[in-house]
């Protein structure tokens, strides 16, 4: 990108297996932190209208783990279940509220991860990748991974402002015999992506977005930059026009915002 290197880190067979073993570890040493019942109970029902989100209600989610699978959120679940059920609370009103929505928040998870696991494997389809047992056990950052994979494929394919027909062929050449793409075809590829919508609705997804949650904070960065890059790829391909859907997806994440405002303070002082 403008603003930082592309790292091809999602190419990257030994970083990713150290970034899942990373995660591995951090659920075995961390423990859920659970405080006096009474304060468990205000953190999950704390009024005035608001709702806990479910990672936030088990404390599982975000780049301090780096993802999460069943057998984290069962863990999470028991811990906290102990502290918050309604007869060990009994002068605690908002106690069976909180106990139910701990039980809402564990289901809520279990569903995003067969989400997040359903969007994984697609996208693997569609870039020739295979989404391994160890990947869909937390899932999480390899769905950013391969959702970065995908992106980087289509500017690869596409081009990024006026690209010579010569240097198109021979960025698709590239693509064919890199091994990051497996044995897809180039062609089939951009067809894909341009002329069905599933690709682009699954970056709309919001398992994504808890899985962008998840990933360091450098891949982030440079996910963000390859998704507003893809989006002005295809206004640059189609006379500034762009599908519909890419509102929703931009939607999704809207530190692109501040990502090109600080772009655009970038070139105003070069």
């Amino acid at each position: 990108s403008e603003a930082c290197g592309d790292e091809p880190w999602f190419a990257d067979v030994a970083l990713r297996r150290r970034l899942m073993q990373a995660t591995a570890a951090k659920h075995a040493e961390q423990k859920i932190l659970v405080g006096a019942p009474a304060d468990e109970i205000r953190r999950i029902c704390p009024g005035g209208g608001r709702v806990l989100g479910a990672g936030a209600v088990l404390r599982l989610g975000g780049a301090h783990h780096g993802g999460y699978g069943e057998a984290d959120i069962k863990y999470a679940y028991r811990q906290l279940s102990r502290a918050l059920h309604p007869d060990k609370n009994p002068g605690v009103l908002e106690a069976p509220d909180a106990f139910k929505r701990l039980s809402e928040a564990a289901d809520e998870l279990k569903q995003g991860l067969q989400e997040t696991r359903r969007a994984l494997q697609r996208i693997c389809m569609a870039t020739g990748a295979v989404a391994s047992d160890e990947m869909l056990e937390r899932p999480q950052v390899p769905l950013v991974a391969e959702a970065s994979r995908l992106l980087y494929a289509v500017l690869v394919l596409t081009g990024e402002g006026s690209v010579p027909d010569i240097a198109r062929a021979r960025g698709q050449a590239t693509f064919q015999t890199c091994g990051a793409y497996g044995s897809n075809a180039a062609q089939h590829l951009l067809t894909k992506w341009y002329e069905a919508e599933e690709l682009l609705d699954l970056l709309a997804e919001g398992s994504l977005r808890i899985a962008y949650d998840c990933a360091p904070k450098r891949f982030r960065a440079q996910f963000l930059c390859a998704l507003s890059r893809a989006a002005a790829a295809e206004a640059a391909r189609n006379d500034s026009c762009v599908r519909g859907g890419w509102q929703t997806t931009l939607a999704q994440f809207p530190e692109i915002g501040l990502w090109r405002d600080m772009l655009d303070r970038l070139r105003c002082r070069v």
